[in-house]
């Protein structure tokens, strides 16, 4: 059942140039590829998220329908409502572009030319959502998509495509 918080984590189903590019960096980095995308329903049919070729902010759910999982994160209301406000807070960034681009070099030299790279007025998907978590006080591997669904504090719950 989705809740207000939860992650939306997107398959990486829908052929597009950017998912193809996820999708091989995630097969470089983690050795494995399921998810390209993830955001955070908000309520009300939406999603907060950091999506390329616009700034971060909300957005509709059903832009994802059938191609998507739950990532359920076990929290306190007062955890929830900081992770929900940091969101909002992010409201309006531009997509990280030059993190995705430092994140395809480490996965092309198999992390031989990994940087830690923090741009404090960018984000992308999963760096969204790991910053927000953070300011919540709760810490993830938000590297990729991928890693934070494997994260340990995520709990997935399969959704059936449609």
């Amino acid at each position: 059942m989705l809740q207000r918080g939860d992650l939306i984590f997107v398959r990486g189903r829908t052929r597009s140039p950017v998912d193809d590019a996820i999708m091989a960096e995630e097969w470089l980095l983690d050795g494995r590829c399921e998810y390209v995308h993830v955001a955070v329903y908000v309520g009300e049919s939406k999603v907060q998220e950091a999506q390329g070729f616009r700034r971060s902010g909300w957005a509709p759910i059903g832009q994802y329908d059938g191609e998507y999982d739950i990532g359920h994160i076990r929290m306190t209301k007062e955890q929830r409502d900081k992770f929900l406000a940091a969101l909002r807070d992010e409201d309006g960034l531009p997509y990280d572009w030059p993190g995705i681009f430092w994140l395809a070099i480490a996965a092309l030299t198999f992390g031989v030319f990994a940087r830690k790279y923090n741009d404090r007025k960018r984000r992308y998907c999963s760096k969204y959502v790991g910053w927000a978590l953070a300011k919540a006080g709760i810490g993830v591997n938000d590297e990729t998509p991928e890693s934070l669904a494997q994260d340990p504090v995520i709990s997935m719950e399969k959704v059936r495509a449609m």
